[in-house]
């Protein structure tokens, strides 16, 4: 099983919302808008989330985030941007983050920590799997 087929299954645990696959392909896209992961990762450090990030990083359970936290980690603009692509408000697209983030992340970092070689090939192979993969 693939790193995207794990994550659309881990999905469907808990989060009954809307078009996941569609959620989780624009997300993916506004992270490489960003910058990548390794900025969004900055930012959660920054907005003392380190913690939390931890968590999701790490081997053991992820800490849960709300939506207002991720909305102190990310400027109003930058939410806007994932609104917009998530068809929602900032406060739709903040919970959605809160709900997808620490999935993406925990199954970007299998073993405890964030590997730079995969890190980078998945950054540039992702965004094409999960267009593939979600295409009817």
């Amino acid at each position: 099983m693939g790193f995207l087929d794990e994550l659309v299954g881990s999905l469907g645990n808990g989060q009954e919302q809307g078009n996941q696959p569609g959620q989780l392909q624009a997300i993916w896209h506004w992270v490489q808008e960003q910058g990548g992961i390794e900025v969004l990762l900055h930012k959660f450090q920054q907005g003392g989330l380190g913690e939390v990030l931890g968590s999701w990083i790490g081997t053991g359970n992820n800490q849960p985030v709300g939506s207002n936290e991720i909305q102190s980690a990310f400027g109003q603009g930058e939410l806007q941007s994932l609104a917009d692509k998530l068809g929602t408000d900032v406060n739709g697209a903040s919970g959605t983050l809160a709900a997808l983030l620490p999935l993406l992340i925990d199954k970007m970092s299998p073993h405890g920590q964030m590997d730079e070689k995969s890190l980078h090939a998945n950054q540039l192979d992702l965004g094409s799997m999960v267009d593939q993969l979600f295409k009817k």
